[in-house]
């Protein structure tokens, strides 16, 4: 999303008003089969982690999948949920709930994951256009030549 500016700011861990990524649990019996929700738990001494919850086979509890760190840059793709769906039994997952304050909202990953952008304003034609860059997934602009060259010195 180099250069883009998102609708919702906060985007992935909430969007607009509604929250994506939980600081507390959610009651369970909301849950339906095919629901979860993404939750920051701490671990032990160390850093929080995230983890998805769901309605676990029985009905009666919530399952805990713990997200390993290394997948936390791809968590917001159809793929993360495909891998997670692949290593399940039973229902696929497919809604995640988000929150407000007082609502609970059951929403398709699909339009979780695919953010709304504002239209990036136009470059007046007279200045130079300089493209922007991906180094590192970090979305960088090139340094102007001069700028590169008082660096050298």
């Amino acid at each position: 999303y180099c250069g883009l500016l998102f609708r919702h700011e906060g985007w992935p861990l909430c969007i607009h008003e509604k929250i994506v990524v939980q600081l507390a649990s959610i009651d369970w019996r909301i849950l339906k089969p095919g629901d979860f929700y993404l939750q920051v738990v701490p671990y032990l001494k160390k850093s929080p982690r995230i983890v998805l919850k769901c309605l676990a086979k029985d009905k009666h509890n919530v399952e805990e999948v713990v997200i390993p760190e290394v997948s936390y840059t791809s968590i917001f793709t159809l793929e993360w949920l495909s891998t997670i769906n692949g290593e399940r039994m039973g229902i696929a997952l497919e809604n995640c709930l988000l929150t407000t304050d007082d609502k609970i909202f059951r929403v398709p990953w699909d339009k979780v994951v695919k953010p709304e952008f504002i239209n990036k304003p136009k470059i007046i034609e007279n200045t130079p256009q300089l493209s922007e860059t991906l180094v590192n997934g970090v979305c960088a602009s090139p340094v102007p030549e001069e700028n590169l060259k008082s660096d050298l010195e």
